[in-house]
């Protein structure tokens, strides 16, 4: 089985990127007004000159036969990338089996990397699609708990993509509150590939701006190292105090491409480097900042995942990993995921300098503090009033149904004010009536505290599923997430999904109908399906 994403990481990973977003306002240094100027490294971004040195570097490889001593283009974004297809899941008889339980997630690297696809007027392979990451990249403007680490929301209405009477059931799952003010200190690693496959200003360039704005947006208190690898694995920074940002800065000025990707040399210098400067009052992370590409050394994640795993879960403090994801055309997306998962962390993917500065500066702020770790949703039906239901995605996270309130179980984590959404297609009995309760929706986890889990108690809270009014209209909120998934499961070609008629016109005008009614998130909705038309 896939390993999935542990609750106690995600919220890590959310930390990470919150942090970019986090300042404080008795920052010594100077004020964000432009001293750091982080947009300059990905702008001014040059790839090394052309020299013989061997290497991978698309702009600094020997001279080839034949090409006049020009060096090879970069693959296109389409060419040699790695994805794993997760299939997808058909309608479960509820008379069979009617619970339906799984890990969250809260990564978005599938809908990262399929925006960029559609940007650069490519077909999105059918394999980079996991549905749950497109639902989880909108916000649905779910209320957060006031008492509770985590809390419920839910909704139904008809299905649009069937016509048979068939019911969309909305779960949402959303993290208590973190003040900036209140969350721990931060204690980052950062483990930069700077392999020659990195010497593209869309990778190497924007991972330099990123770690600018991590610079100028982290507190002045908390702590920033830096590992780089390619051939082999080097520190360019140890642990040192955001305050000192001069530092900071020269290291990112050493972040220069050439030689091969030893990706897991890398991982494992960042982990010492990480334990050595542990502080069990702090969030501890690892940050992987890379295309994936390992060809050096062990080039997939088994040889490091009992390190991995062994540091999420310490004893003595957990150190998470998250993974940020940079360049298409020769991607490895299936290792980037696979590596946030093992290390309960989270995947993102980053494609222009305006998305680094929303994922670093804006979107993770306040989930900086883990709150959920090994957090799972059960959905009971009830056969009495439900025939067979489908659950949309998430087909890489089922977890058995009796492991449910096992707290051993490898489930998600989740960070302070992270909201995470399943969707389920719901086929009801004849005569069932509007309001009619047709079945629950539970979200069990272990409560977080600065240093990890606590004394492993568990906590649930469980809502009603009730059946909608078909002649009620869905709210906007039901209507955004069915558009997605459906844009979604159209792209991946999904085989419960492929033969309902379903066009991109369609979803074109249900997009528009949104974005007419000034819904958040549906003027992107509208220019991602636009991309696709243009490119089918």
């Amino acid at each position: 089985m896939t390993p999935r994403l542990s609750a106690a990481a995600v919220a890590v990973l959310l930390s990470t990127t919150i942090l970019a977003a986090c300042s404080s306002g008795d920052d010594p240094r100077p004020p964000s007004d432009g001293a750091i100027d982080a947009r300059a490294y990905y702008d001014d971004y040059e790839s090394e000159p052309i020299e013989d040195s061997g290497t991978l570097n698309y702009s600094s490889v020997p001279e080839m036969e034949g090409d006049g001593g020009e060096p090879p283009l970069p693959p296109d974004p389409d060419e040699d990338n790695t994805f794993r297809d997760h299939g997808s899941s058909g309608f479960v008889e509820t008379a069979t089996d009617a619970q339906s339980t799984f890990a969250l997630d809260v990564d978005t690297g599938s809908y990262g990397v399929a925006r960029t696809f559609l940007r650069d007027g490519y077909r999105v392979p059918r394999s980079a699609v996991r549905v749950e990451e497109w639902v989880n990249a909108y916000d649905y403007d779910d209320p957060a708990p006031a008492d509770s680490d985590l809390g419920l929301t839910t909704e139904t209405g008809p299905a649009p993509s069937l016509d048979d009477g068939t019911q969309l059931v909305r779960v949402g799952v959303s993290a208590r509150e973190v003040s900036a003010a209140d969350r721990p200190r931060v204690n980052i690693t950062l483990v930069v590939d700077r392999s020659g496959s990195m010497d593209i200003r869309e990778r190497l360039g924007l991972v330099q701006a990123s770690l600018a704005l991590l610079a100028d947006r982290l507190r002045p208190d908390d702590t920033v190292s830096v590992v780089s690898f390619e051939d082999e694995a080097r520190p360019i920074l140890e642990p040192t105090p955001v305050r000192d940002t001069e530092a900071i800065l020269e290291a990112i000025e050493e972040l220069k491409p050439g030689g091969s990707t030893n990706l897991e040399a890398g991982l494992r210098l960042g982990y010492e480097q990480a334990r050595a400067a542990f502080d069990p009052e702090a969030v501890n992370l690892v940050v992987l900042a890379s295309d994936g590409v390992a060809n050096v050394g062990a080039t997939g994640p088994g040889s490091i995942v009992e390190t991995i795993q062994e540091e999420g879960g310490s004893p003595d403090g957990g150190i998470h990993l998250v993974t940020v994801g940079y360049g298409l055309g020769n991607y490895n997306d299936h290792l980037m995921e696979q590596l946030a998962d093992l290390g309960d962390g989270f995947y993102a993917y980053v494609d222009d300098f305006e998305e680094a500065e929303q994922l670093f500066g804006e979107d993770l702020v306040t989930t900086l503090t883990p709150v959920a770790a090994e957090a799972r949703t059960q959905v009971t039906f009830d056969p009495e009033l439900v025939t067979s239901y489908r659950l949309i995605g998430y087909d890489n996270r089922a977890i058995a149904d009796e492991d449910f309130t096992d707290a051993s179980t490898d489930a998600g984590e989740l960070g302070a004010g992270h909201h995470a959404t399943a969707l389920y297609e719901v086929r009801l009995a004849e005569g069932v009536e509007p309001g009619a309760v047709i079945g629950t929706a539970a979200v069990r986890w272990t409560p977080v505290g600065t240093g990890g889990p606590g004394d492993g108690a568990q906590e649930e809270a469980v809502v009603d599923l009730v059946a909608a009014d078909d002649e009620a209209a869905p709210s906007y909120r039901l209507q955004l997430a069915a558009t997605v998934a459906d844009l979604a499961q159209l792209l991946k070609r999904a085989a419960s999904y492929d033969e309902r008629g379903v066009t991109l016109e369609d979803l074109l005008a249900r997009a528009e109908q949104l974005a007419e009614a000034d819904v958040a998130g549906a003027e992107e909705l509208v220019t991602l399906v636009e991309q696709a038309i243009d490119v089918r």
